[in-house]
């Protein structure tokens, strides 16, 4: 009974510690897919419908003023910002150091040379965060976060991006 029991806890402790650690395979995965420079290698990293959310609420709070209502955007407007932002093409220039937010035409050419810092960590229990800072200065106003979400109990999802309202 005393070795079921002892067995029983290892395997419990080796289910949870597998369950924190998962996620270094996960963003390994999608280290060697951003190396590859291939958006259609980022894409099964997406969960598509929260990034669109999260941005369509991020352009909502940034371009559409109080103050000002007849200069705010339409929803179609809002979808479209939406819709040309939350691709694998600007993720890959995101993670290559590119600061985009909703609205912004990516730049023709990458500076690739200058590695930019980037500060990975658990932002909660289910959320890991990988922080982008435009320059070598890192500030929380220097910074775009990619959020990603457990996708069931092992994988991993980019859900959600952390903007800063200093740029």
């Amino acid at each position: 009974m005393k070795i079921f029991l002892v067995a029983f806890l290892m395997v419990v402790s080796a289910l949870v510690g597998w369950y924190f650690y998962c996620v270094n395979p996960a963003m390994d995965d999608f280290q060697a897919a951003v190396a590859s420079g291939k958006p259609e290698a980022i894409a099964p990293f997406m969960d598509v419908s929260a990034l669109k959310k999260n941005a369509g609420d991020y352009v909502k709070l940034r371009y559409n003023k109080t103050d000002n209502p007849s200069g705010n955007l339409g929803p179609d407007q809002v979808q479209a910002l939406v819709n040309a932002y939350v691709t694998p093409q600007n993720v890959l220039l995101i993670m290559k150091g590119v600061y985009l937010e909703p609205g912004m035409t990516p730049p023709e050419t990458v500076d690739d040379k200058t590695p930019h810092p980037m500060d990975k960590h658990f932002a909660g229990p289910d959320v890991y965060a990988i922080d982008i800072y435009k320059t070598q200065v890192q500030t929380p106003d220097n910074k775009l976060t990619l959020l990603f979400d457990r996708d069931g109990w092992f994988g991993w999802k980019l859900s959600a991006f952390g903007f800063s309202w200093g740029g």
